[in-house]
């Protein structure tokens, strides 16, 4: 059943008072309608319309809903949801073991935060705590928008208006091994690198072979930290359980994050060598958080793990995103829109790279009015990203794909003319 929605307008009235301004005046201007419910693959609003969930951002990848995942919150909730944080919290060690059992080799330690942002200022903490004052990152990278995850994230857009941010954060660039060995050259002891094995919000743009292994090699010969964001990539959507395993990576430390999440709680994680958690495990109380790693969160992370495993996620997000991605450059090969630059991704990371920011923006609506919701790229924003469940069927996948020609058709013929050229 649908819950009952206030009037729209009365709503998006509400948000503009309440909650943000420019938020409100898009919601009215893209006349989009109220989120109402969701199950699976699908979300419906307010008028019981029925979408497609290809978007949220990489965080359901188990589809909304998922059984096990809501079965182990509702018998957590009549039980403890929010922990003393005195007594032991049995939850929150069998999430940490679960997690360290599918982890890269030596990522022993456990560190569950309430958001991918939280997560990256903990791995900030812990390189400095290990005497890495200085940090490079990466060009087109996004780590979140708190104040030191700010500072690794490379745009200037979301930077520059809470400038100065922290010091001695240098960029060069993504795929780049000379460039890297260069900005380590003198102080790579001193110092951790930091980046995203595929970066997401740069439109989903996938490394050059063996990039990866290299930055690993140069981190070793030069003392730098490795630090892997997979908040984004991990838990199977790229193929693998995690995408710097594809070139037989182990960082330092290792983050995770949205898929995590079940698709019902906020919550992320940072997995760390033991010998760079001495500082946390010497002062329990240096690094904590009220509502990071509680029962509630735990219990769901285990059972997401769970519920992965079982569908033996990465191996489905392969199957499913080479579906995908060949259905996409299939209607590219027939149809030839002279707009679309690109179509790229691995497992169920997928972008399609427009050549004007506007017809990416058309593309997302289009989708919308063909009940398919996906999402837009933070710093890349002629790129359209689809970020599916592994939950998908065949019926699912083929929804998908007449939805995405229908909606290229449609802005080919509002910019371009008539169809009939591209059948």
């Amino acid at each position: 059943m649908i819950a009952l929605i206030p009037d729209v307008e009365e709503l998006i009235d509400t948000h503009h008072d309440h909650v943000n301004r420019g938020m409100a005046r898009l919601m009215r201007l893209l006349n989009l309608g109220v989120e109402a419910t969701a199950d699976g693959a699908h979300v419906l609003d307010h008028q019981g319309t029925r979408y497609l969930d290809c978007g949220g951002y990489c965080v359901f990848l188990l589809g909304r809903k998922h059984p096990r995942v809501l079965q182990a919150a509702y018998q957590q909730l009549e039980h403890v949801a929010l922990g003393s944080r005195l007594l032991v919290n049995r939850q929150q060690a069998e999430a940490a073991k679960a997690l360290a059992q599918i982890a890269p080799s030596g990522l022993s330690y456990v560190w569950l935060a309430n958001s991918g942002a939280e997560a990256v200022e903990a791995a900030i903490k812990l390189a400095k705590v290990n005497g890495r004052q200085r940090f490079v990152a990466m060009k087109g990278g996004f780590h979140g928008k708190t104040l030191g995850a700010l500072s690794l994230t490379h745009s200037p857009k979301y930077r520059l208006p809470f400038a100065p941010l922290l010091p001695g954060v240098s960029f060069v660039d993504y795929g780049d091994v000379d460039a890297l060995a260069h900005a380590l050259a003198d102080t790579g002891s001193e110092t951790a690198v930091v980046l995203e094995p595929i970066q997401s919000e740069a439109g989903v743009i996938l490394p050059p072979a063996g990039y990866l292994k290299a930055v690993e090699d140069l981190c070793r010969q030069r003392g730098a930290l490795l630090i892997i964001d997979e908040i984004s990539t991990g838990l199977g959507r790229t193929g693998s359980w995690w995408a710097c395993q594809d070139e037989g990576v182990t960082p330092d430390i290792l983050l995770c994050g949205k898929a995590l999440s079940g698709g019902i709680v906020p919550v992320s994680a940072v997995l760390c060598r033991a010998e760079l958690y001495e500082a946390f495990n010497r002062n329990p109380l240096v690094h904590t958080s009220t509502f990071a790693g509680s029962p509630l969160v735990s219990a769901v992370v285990s059972a997401t793990i769970e519920a992965l495993i079982a569908l033996d996620a990465p191996q489905r997000a392969r199957q499913l995103g080479d579906q995908i991605r060949n259905g996409l450059n299939a209607i590219q090969a027939r149809r030839q829109f002279p707009f679309l630059k690109a179509i790229r991704g691995r497992g169920l990371l997928l972008a399609l790279e427009f050549s004007e920011e506007a017809f990416a923006g058309e593309f997302l609506l289009e989708m919308v009015a063909h009940h398919v919701l996906i999402s837009h790229s933070l710093n890349a924003h002629a790129t359209a990203r689809l970020t599916p469940p592994v939950t998908l069927s065949d019926a699912n996948v083929a929804e998908l794909l007449t939805a995405a020609e229908d909606a290229l058709l449609a802005i080919h013929h509002r910019y371009f003319g008539s169809k009939e050229h591209l059948a």
